[in-house]
């Protein structure tokens, strides 16, 4: 028993000089990915890079609506013939609308997560660089901690790479 003490000793007092070896520092990769350049400058890439689907799938929708508005007017005077032909042409529409903004929505969020990898790449670079030429270890989200020491914070330093 004294021998398996004697071992759990000598082995947490080697963790523990072992961890005041340990260089730390902690970064807001949130805050980072706000205040980075690049963002503004991909978010309008993206928006031109989708304008035409975007302003045709608001046609669709507004032509749409037109329609509708327009059968509801005609409804009284249309025959079983024309409601049904109004009907179908309005379920066709609305078929074609929905599958042209699905793609769009599922088109852009590919492609702005295909953006955010990269400026995310940018962002672990640059913390990979400060933490050579610093000797840290260990790098830790903001998130994942409650409190730390200010000079601990790499995130401007983070900031300061990528904005280059």
């Amino acid at each position: 028993m004294m021998k398996i003490f004697g071992v759990l000793v000598l082995v947490l007092s080697a963790g523990a000089v072992q961890a005041q070896n340990t260089k730390v520092a902690v970064v807001d990769t949130a805050l980072v990915f706000q205040k980075m350049p690049q963002r503004d400058r991909v978010a309008n890439k993206l928006k031109g890079e989708f304008a035409s689907r975007v302003k045709e799938v608001k046609k669709l929708e507004a032509d749409g609506r037109r329609f509708i508005e327009k059968q509801q007017k005609d409804m009284a005077f249309m025959n079983d013939d024309q409601k049904a032909s109004a009907q179908k042409k309005l379920n066709e529409m609305q078929g074609s609308y929905v599958q042209k903004r699905r793609k769009l929505e599922q088109d852009q969020a590919r492609r702005e997560s295909e953006e955010r990898q990269k400026m995310l790449k940018s962002i672990q670079s640059a913390v990979t660089q400060i933490t050579q030429s610093q000797g840290i270890d260990l790098v830790v989200e903001r998130g994942a901690v409650i409190h730390v020491s200010p000079s601990l914070d790499i995130t401007q330093q983070v900031i300061s790479r990528v904005s280059k």
